[in-house]
């Protein structure tokens, strides 16, 4: 399975009444994407510096970060994604392909991609960060949509988002702890944004923020270590 995207993403924080004022507006300009809600669980990987993620925190024009992920909760035999993203300038890419949970979260280096070409370009690309292995465990409960006319557009929702940084694997725990109480909304589109959807944002001063759920996390574990 090969997998490559380009687009821009624009992420937004908002509270709880701005989330239900903004879903009652866009009710007439979108629907509920083929997949509409799901429990998406997701390992971040970084070196023993954590310089991928110290890096999304300090906001540069260029990032990149490496994560596994699944739309549900995966076992060691389940096949997840693999995700490569980069972010030059707002617009983002992403190699994607597939391979074993266990595997991939024992040791990338050496487990097998479904498409090895995207695999090689993933540990390549690692070279610079020397050794990497599984650092952050995210979870959230995702509503997506897309437009009813470009169905290009796709907004998602994250709510419930939590983190930890020890036992990793992709499905929930008891010793999750909250990100964030706001909902996440990330805009997702091939070009410009509709006009519809920018006075929609200006009427509620919807605005967006730059918002990391793994740098958010790493920072609040950094803070209760340090208490």
């Amino acid at each position: 399975m090969k997998e490559t995207f380009r687009r821009f993403e624009k992420k937004y924080l908002l509270t709880e009444q701005q989330y239900q004022m903004l879903l009652e507006k866009l009710k007439d300009y979108v629907e509920p994407d083929m997949f509409y809600e799901s429990k998406i669980r997701s390992i971040y990987y970084d070196n023993e510096r954590f310089e991928m993620i110290r890096r999304s925190i300090e906001k540069p024009e260029y990032k990149e970060k490496l994560r596994i992920r699944s739309y549900d909760e995966a076992a060691d035999d389940d096949m997840v994604f693999v995700e490569f993203k980069k972010k030059l300038d707002g617009i983002v890419y992403k190699r994607r392909t597939k391979a074993r949970c266990a595997d991939v979260i024992d040791d990338i280096y050496t487990a097998d991609f479904v498409d090895e070409q995207i695999g090689n370009e993933i540990k390549y690309a690692l070279n610079y960060y020397g050794k990497v292995k599984p650092a952050v465990y995210i979870g959230c409960t995702r509503t997506s949509y897309v437009g009813k006319q470009d169905k290009r557009l796709r907004i998602t929702f994250d709510r419930d988002i939590a983190y930890r940084m020890k036992d990793l694997s992709l499905r929930s725990d008891k010793n999750d702890k909250a990100v964030t109480e706001m909902t996440v909304m990330e805009l997702k589109i091939p070009e410009a944004m509709p006009l519809w959807l920018t006075q929609i944002l200006d009427e509620l001063k919807v605005y967006p923020h730059s918002f990391s759920k793994v740098g958010t996390a790493f920072l609040s574990e950094v803070r209760r270590i340090n208490l």
